[in-house]
């Protein structure tokens, strides 16, 4: 039953909220604690960068297609898996890198799914007993490695390609499993960092301004 008083003469309903409230308390956002998953992250409506993509990238853009209307409820992992796969692949290619089969691609995503629902099971606890969550999350800021298991080779034998961008395309693969500084522009493969790379260019620009102020005082 309806709940009113009267308001310097009016008769008010306080049994909800006027409408304009209404909606716009449907309108207001959602908390960013509400959108957080443990140990992950926020998730991404893309996958961006000049290199292969890490764990954590592949885990977010999950996350993401895992929020999509059409598939709250009880989405399937498992097509979950093969379109964050689909995504990723193109990263891949660029890099002239064999992956493995899409289906092994997205087993591979399901296992470190698994790893991570594991975790959160005990998100609970304090502490780290035996250091699980700190190897899971820099198993996350690693490589999301679908390379196929003949990718080198595959590289070696590619006829279209001169032995520099063979090595190239190899040193470029190990470092992306590893140290992560290398990154891509188009095809090209480029190690060093872009620090200095930006040191590079100050210096080139400061030597053509130093050249510049010569050539005017010789004028």
């Amino acid at each position: 039953m309806a709940v009113s008083k009267e308001l310097q003469g009016r008769k008010v309903d306080i049994s909800e909220p006027p409408p304009a409230v209404q909606r716009q308390a449907s309108r207001r956002p959602a908390t960013r604690s509400a959108t957080e998953t443990f140990l992950i992250g926020y998730p991404s409506s893309s996958i961006s960068g000049s290199q292969l993509p890490t764990n954590r990238q592949a885990f977010q853009y999950f996350l993401h297609l895992q929020s999509l209307p059409e598939n709250t409820g009880n989405p399937k992992h498992q097509d979950l898996a093969n379109e964050t796969v689909e995504a990723i692949i193109p990263f891949w290619q660029m890099a002239r890198i064999k992956t493995m089969t899409k289906y092994n691609a997205a087993q591979h995503f399901m296992t470190l799914h698994k790893k991570h629902r594991d975790l959160t099971r005990n998100k609970g606890r304090t502490g780290d007993p035996g250091g699980k969550r700190s190897a899971f999350v820099l198993e996350l800021d690693s490589l999301f490695d679908i390379g196929a298991s003949d990718a080198i080779q595959e590289i070696e034998r590619n006829r279209l390609l001169s032995r520099e961008k063979k090595d190239k395309d190899i040193r470029f693969y190990q470092d992306q499993k590893t140290e992560r500084k290398a990154h891509m522009s188009g095809h090209d493969k480029i190690f060093e960092s872009r620090s200095q790379q930006q040191a590079e260019r100050a210096a080139r620009l400061q030597q053509r301004e130093e050249q510049d102020m010569n050539l005017s005082q010789n004028f």
